[in-house]
């Protein structure tokens, strides 16, 4: 048995690696037509599978809810934070001036990280990584603001701050990640004729459609870039 998800996963990507092969296939016939004389000019041959329809029986055994992600503590995301800022005031050389500006920044963040942990508790809205590094960035823009530090310190110097800020939060944001609901299914023949019942069998029918990819390469300022793009 395996999630609904794994058994579509395997199929599309058993399509992938069946162009894959085509593909090489067709490498190594150019090979071959490039080196005979009365086939070089002919066009190569090249099989493709615009799109695929699949119509499979499964059975469900059954389904796994979604769960949230789980905020860290507060005062754990707070503490790493404030490590964090401190140390990044100490590199950008900000050490004489930001006292204010640490005092309200501490105390903003405490109170947005506060309220992020009420509004899970509270079960009312889904409290996401993102939604942590929103609070604690109108925090930061707060705290600047409230203590005019945003007239003294260089925009580039604030802002490499908080970006160092970003980037500890949301290493530490979340205690647990989310993960969406899931069904396990059985797709084995064998296992679906034997199990199944009007209440846990489907047939599921699938259209793949494939969609070619090349590498684009074009170069600026002396560089190579190297991009995929539509055929």
């Amino acid at each position: 048995m395996s999630e609904l998800s794994e058994v579509l996963g395997a199929i599309m990507v058993s399509l992938v690696h069946a162009r894959r092969m085509a593909d090489e296939e067709t490498a190594a016939v150019a090979e071959y037509y490039k080196d005979n004389p009365l086939l070089e000019g002919m066009s190569l041959p090249r099989v493709r599978v615009p799109e695929l329809t699949i119509d499979m029986p499964l059975t469900f055994e059954k389904h796994i809810p979604a769960k949230d992600a789980e905020l860290n503590a507060p005062s754990v995301i707070h503490k790493s934070l404030m490590d964090q800022f401190k140390q990044s005031i100490a590199e950008e050389e900000l050490t004489g001036d930001t006292k204010a500006f640490q005092a309200m920044f501490d105390k903003e963040a405490k109170t947005a990280l506060q309220k992020m942990a009420e509004i899970q508790k509270s079960g009312g809205t889904r409290v996401t990584k993102e939604a942590v590094l929103r609070s604690v960035d109108d925090a930061f823009a707060k705290a600047l603001k409230k203590s005019s530090t945003n007239r003294e310190i260089p925009f580039e110097k604030s802002d490499n701050i908080s970006t160092a800020i970003r980037h500890r939060v949301a290493q530490i944001a979340l205690k647990n990640q989310s993960s969406p609901i899931s069904f396990v299914a059985n797709a084995t023949t064998s296992a679906v004729k034997e199990s199944t019942t009007a209440a846990n069998s489907v047939r599921l029918q699938i259209t793949l459609r494939e969609e070619g990819l090349e590498w684009a390469t074009s170069s600026q300022d002396g560089k190579l870039t190297h991009r995929l793009q539509p055929e």
